[in-house]
């Protein structure tokens, strides 16, 4: 009898502690391969949804360019502001994708990325005349031609007066004449930046973007699978 209980001692204790331990093993394995698994799929998902959101966001971006280049193009074509709204309400209602509002004159795009949600996002089509800006600009050129002439003029009557005069008189009259030179020359510099500064069309006096936003386009659906106490 002790020799089988030495032997149970000896050889069964250290059996069962190793089966114990293989099978936490083997548990633990299966509950890290589970968790590692949906780590994976979370991941994916997630990599998924945020490329396509990126990527709706670069064809967002394209249309917008597109549209300022093609907006660029209405304005020097069309010569009222009625023709220019509807050339562009003729482009945009031709778009995918696109809701023109002719009463705000703002344009909606929407991209939908995923089956529950989409990129939503409104730009506002403003309206500027070019034409007006170019005779303005063609008429301050003129008066400056004109102003700089009659200054030229005046200062070679001066220069003549000045001759017949003391040398002084004329020393100081040429001091005068190259002051009036140089105010005339700054302030021409001044009125053709200005010019130019009136000249300048960028995209943000053609299209601006109010809004640039992600929407859920599906219903919420609730979890109606555990059971809810109502009461009595």
């Amino acid at each position: 009898m002790k020799e089988k209980n030495h032997l149970f001692s000896a050889t069964g204790i250290p059996s069962l502690f190793l089966i114990f331990g293989v099978l936490m093993l083997v548990i633990l394995s299966l509950l890290g391969y589970g968790t590692s698994r949906q780590d994976l799929r979370s991941s994916s998902l997630s990599l998924e949804q945020t490329s396509a959101y990126y990527n709706a966001c670069s064809e967002a971006a394209d249309f917008y360019s597109d549209l300022v280049q093609t907006l660029e193009g209405f304005q020097a074509q069309a010569k009222s502001e009625r023709a220019y709204y509807q050339l562009v309400s003729d482009y945009l209602n031709s778009q995918e994708n696109v809701e023109w509002n002719s009463e705000e004159h703002t344009a909606e795009y929407v991209k939908a990325f995923s089956d529950t949600q989409s990129l939503a996002v409104k730009i506002v089509v403003f309206w500027t005349d070019c034409t007006a800006d170019s005779t303005a600009s063609a008429t301050a050129a003129f008066d400056n031609v004109a102003s700089d002439n009659v200054a030229s003029d005046n200062a070679a009557s001066d220069n003549v007066v000045s001759d017949n005069a003391a040398s002084d008189n004329v020393a100081s009259d040429n001091a005068s004449s190259d002051d009036a030179a140089s105010d005339n020359a700054a302030s021409d510099n001044a009125v053709s930046d200005t010019i130019n500064a009136g000249l300048d069309v960028t995209s943000s006096n053609i299209a601006g973007i109010l809004s640039w936003n992600t929407v859920v386009t599906a219903d919420w659906n609730p979890d109606n699978s555990q059971s809810v106490y109502k009461g009595e």
